[in-house]
């Protein structure tokens, strides 16, 4: 039977159907449709490919530092979606990630210079968007992988040690990056015009001349400095367990205006809210052993790219977060950490974001002339 006759028989089956039977298509085709619009189907198989060697490395070699470092070659693949990155701009990206890891590591020796380093390494994710606003993905997915890092890897460490960690996981932190640039190689050998040669194909950063337009960025560099210097400060202060979740929190309502601002943050804190406790409901039903926390990382890394309404991608991660910590045999309470540290955490961004905005927009009045006030 040909595919257009079945297709035709289809139609007259839901066409002579009762009522009822219409009503139960068109609820289920409006559920495919929402999960459709849900899921960016293509961007989960590329990350997947992307993942799939790091995956095997480390069921092979039995070495969870390939899953550790997996956070960077998620990274990489959105830069280059986001930011339209070409080889070369994979390739200075992962030096970027390597170079900032490592310094970030040997700052969390020191807790003041732990403070500066990430309050300059996120002003440097703002100040990207200068040369244009599609490299706001770039920054912010320079800054998440370094700062993640440096903290998971530095837990249970002596300070002494924290350097010589560092350069124990440089070179997986740098392979990480390796099936994204043979991906974006391969793709971009495909988009080669005739007329240009390999050398001029190859030597561009950007698959694209332009951007997008450039965006005020001193307002949001400095709020950004803040809000995270302030996090961060808190977090060594107080000796918080995975103050990575507070410290990115506080970065990440930092969106460029106060309005957008205040939008992140009710996202934030509605996600964490239902996801955290759904992530613990379904880590006491699910095996505990490491192999289930494994996929349940992944899955929260998948998050990142495949679900597009911010609400729900943040909701599943917490609960993601939330199920690893309970799957991993520790008690409930360390994983609702994970609600208080993102609550603090993007507080403290929208606190500082509004505070800024105020007072730059008095520094403008008080610049104009009195007959434009």
């Amino acid at each position: 039977m040909s595919k257009s006759s079945s297709d035709e028989q289809s139609v007259v089956r839901i066409t002579d159907a009762s009522p009822t039977q219409k009503s139960r298509y068109g609820v289920v085709g409006s559920a495919v449709s929402r999960i459709e619009a849900a899921i960016d189907s293509k961007a989960l198989v590329r990350t997947l490919t992307a993942l799939f060697p790091l995956v095997v490395l480390a069921l092979v070699s039995g070495q969870t530092k390939w899953l550790l470092v997996s956070l960077v070659t998620v990274s990489t693949a959105i830069a280059v979606d986001r930011s339209h990155l070409a080889p070369l701009g994979v390739i200075s990206h992962g030096i970027a990630i390597g170079a900032g890891f490592l310094v970030l590591m040997a700052s969390l020796a020191y807790p003041p210079l732990f403070v500066v380093a990430t309050a300059l390494m996120a002003m440097g994710s703002i100040l990207v968007t200068a040369r244009g606003s599609e490299l706001r993905s770039l920054g912010s997915y320079t800054f998440i992988p370094v700062l993640y890092l440096a903290c998971e890897s530095a837990e249970g460490v002596r300070q002494s040690a924290l350097i010589h960690r560092g350069f124990e996981l440089l070179p997986f932190v740098l392979a990480a990056f390796l099936p994204v640039l043979l991906i974006s190689s391969i793709n971009h050998y495909r988009e080669r015009r005739p007329e240009v040669s390999y050398f001029a194909h190859y030597a561009k950063w950007s698959k694209r001349s332009e951007r997008g337009d450039r965006v005020p960025y001193v307002e949001a560099m400095i709020a950004i400095a803040l809000a995270v210097g302030l996090a961060a400060a808190l977090v060594e202060w107080r000796h918080i367990e995975r103050g990575q979740w507070m410290i990115w929190s506080a970065a990440s309502v930092v969106t460029g205006s106060a309005a957008s601002a205040r939008v992140k943050f009710r996202n934030r804190i509605a996600g964490a809210i239902v996801g955290v406790p759904a992530g613990i409901f379904v880590g006491l039903l699910v095996p505990h052993d490491y192999f289930v926390r494994d996929l349940v990382i992944l899955a929260a890394l998948l998050t990142l790219v495949c679900i597009r309404p911010y609400v729900m991608a943040f909701g599943t991660r917490c609960a993601c977060a939330a199920m690893a910590f309970v799957v991993a045999g520790q008690s409930w309470t360390f994983a609702s950490e994970r609600l208080i540290n993102v609550a603090v955490g993007s507080a403290t961004g929208l606190l500082i974001t509004l505070a800024v905005h105020v007072i730059a927009r008095r520094i403008e009045c008080s610049r104009k002339p009195a007959s434009f006030r």
